[in-house]
């Protein structure tokens, strides 16, 4: 593992245990919602979408990615279906009307399976993307 994926999988996680603080300090949501852990995993991905050199390595970025936010997740929302304590990470516009037994599972299998292959197409779509136009601007440069 990188020493700048390193970084990021603690900048994701920072972030979140910020967020959970805050919220859990009575910082109002509208304030607490701005700090976000997805605008860090984007950042992530375009970086490791141009970074990595093949397509394995972008599938293990963006795994590796998702694991501290769905940690983080999957803890915040333990906390509030142990205590009953409502938190930011089970609030209406998150959860969807879903119970909070079927929002945290929801979050778990999620962070195993779609969550990350989202972010892996996203990488992919980047990749081509930058790999193309450097084709093509390689080829008017000749």
């Amino acid at each position: 593992m990188s020493k700048t994926m390193k970084w990021f999988i603690i900048a994701i996680a920072v972030m979140g245990v910020v967020r959970f603080i805050l919220d859990a300090g009575g910082i109002s949501k509208d304030t607490v919602k701005f700090f976000s852990m997805s605008v860090i995993m984007l950042a992530g991905t375009l970086y490791f979408a141009i970074a990595s050199m093949t397509h394995k390595e972008r599938l293990k970025s963006a795994y590796l990615l998702v694991m501290p936010y769905m940690t983080v997740e999957v803890l915040a929302l333990g906390y509030t279906w142990a205590s009953g304590h409502q938190t930011i990470f089970h609030a209406q516009e998150y959860s969807f009307g879903t119970s909070i037994g079927a929002h945290t599972i929801g979050h778990f299998v999620g962070g195993l399976t779609w969550e990350p292959l989202f972010g892996f197409v996203v990488m992919e779509i980047v990749w081509g993307m930058y790999a193309g136009g450097r084709h093509i601007l390689k080829h008017a440069n000749a």
